[in-house]
Parts: structure tokens; C-alpha cells; sequence
């Protein structure tokens, strides 16, 4: 989960950067910092519903092997995409980024 929060706001970083705001209080709440607020939340908010649903203390009724290797595959997948596709696209903005 970390890797995926720290390549979610770097990518976006990257995406969508403030140049020329001094006050750094400012940059956090331009349309980068709210955009990846939003989507850290949201994949905070998936991860814990999604391994909720394979959790043995639910107390509804124990979870089978598959549904538990499916959270697990599911959070994983998740993490991935999302900690990647925005670290990917951001590496290929830096790559043709001019000052």
C-alpha cells in the first residue's frame, strides 16, 4: 500500500505540477494535490472493502480459500495499477518536460 500511495503522488506530481506558486500550502490544494487526495482515499477506501469481504472476523460465516486468494489477487492488481500507471505516465512527461 505504500509503494502504491508514493508512486500514486509521485506520478501525479509529475502529471500535473505548480511552477510557479511559492507557498507550498497552496500547490497541496491546486488540482494535483486534490486529484490524488481523491483517488489515495478512494484506493484506501477499495483496499479495506476488498480484503474486508476475506476476512475471517467478519463474523458472518468463514471465507473459503478462493474467496481469500481473490481478495488477496484483487488487492494486489489493484495496488499495482494504480501505484503504476500514474508513476508510468509520469516518467514518460518527465522524459519530454522543457523548463
Amino acid at each position: 500500500m505504500t509503494i502504491t500511495l508514493t508512486g500514486l503522488a509521485v506520478g501525479l506530481g509529475t502529471l500535473y505540477p505548480n511552477f510557479k506558486e511559492e507557498n507550498p500550502s497552496k500547490i497541496v490544494s491546486g488540482f494535483g494535490g486534490t486529484f490524488c487526495l481523491v483517488l489515495s482515499f478512494l484506493y484506501i477506501l477499495g483496499s479495506v472493502v476488498l480484503l474486508a469481504f476475506a476476512s475471517p472476523w467478519s463474523g458472518i460465516r468463514s471465507p473459503s480459500h478462493v474467496e481469500i486468494a481473490g481478495a488477496i489477487v484483487g488487492f494486489g492488481a489493484l495496488s499495482f495499477v494504480l501505484g503504476w500507471v500514474p508513476l508510468w505516465l509520469g516518467f514518460r512527461r518527465l522524459r519530454h518536460f522543457e523548463l
